[in-house]
């Protein structure tokens, strides 16, 4: 005697064979989805941690009474190097996985510290401390990569983020300064 499979029995069959060549047709996608979500959670607490950094070093370098280019000029090379110092760094304390070599420190927009001075609201005069960071995270998934890549102008392998912080230097300034306005800052070398 032989027992032949009911009709609902086939039915399941062909319904399993179904669900596995739907999950094939799916996967891929659901894949890209999810790594681009860690792809760009990764950009996301990059560009935290630069702002923090940014911060950290404008309201340091904001500390420093400057009226000279000279004086300007040597804060500026201090908290540049406050900034970005490989061991000590306020970069290396706040991006996790920062790589220095990652940093854009050439050409412009480049990485750095700098002072300006400026009129206020009441007319007198006053100076900002600005810090400009530019980065290059690396990508790593690759076809979100390319996307990502081409958003930013350079076919580089990264994603290049900016932050620019401006805090106003608290400490009394002097009637005039010479370190130049906001098209004329004295910057680090």
């Amino acid at each position: 005697m032989t027992i032949t499979p009911t009709p609902t029995a086939r039915h399941r069959h062909r319904d399993h064979g179904q669900s596995v060549a739907e999950l094939a047709l799916v996967l891929p996608v659901l894949l890209l989805v999810l790594l681009s979500i860690l792809q760009i959670g990764f950009l996301l607490f990059t560009q935290v941690g630069l702002i923090n950094a940014a911060r950290e070093a404008a309201r340091n370098a904001s500390n420093i009474p400057v009226s000279t280019v000279a004086q300007a000029s040597t804060a500026a090379d201090a908290y540049y190097l406050r900034l970005t110092d490989a061991s000590t760094g306020f970069l290396t304390r706040n991006v996790s996985g920062y790589d220095d070599s990652h940093l854009i420190d050439t050409g412009a927009p480049k990485t750095r510290v700098c002072y300006y001075s400026f009129t206020d609201a009441s007319g007198a005069p006053a100076v900002m401390a600005r810090v400009d960071v530019q980065y290059s995270h690396p990508l790593f998934v690759p076809i979100i990569s390319t996307i990502l890549d081409a958003f930013d102008g350079a076919t580089d392998g990264g994603f290049r983020m900016s932050v620019l912080e401006d805090i106003r230097v608290a400490n009394p300034v002097p009637t005039t300064t010479n370190i130049g306005d906001i098209n004329s800052q004295t910057c680090n070398a």
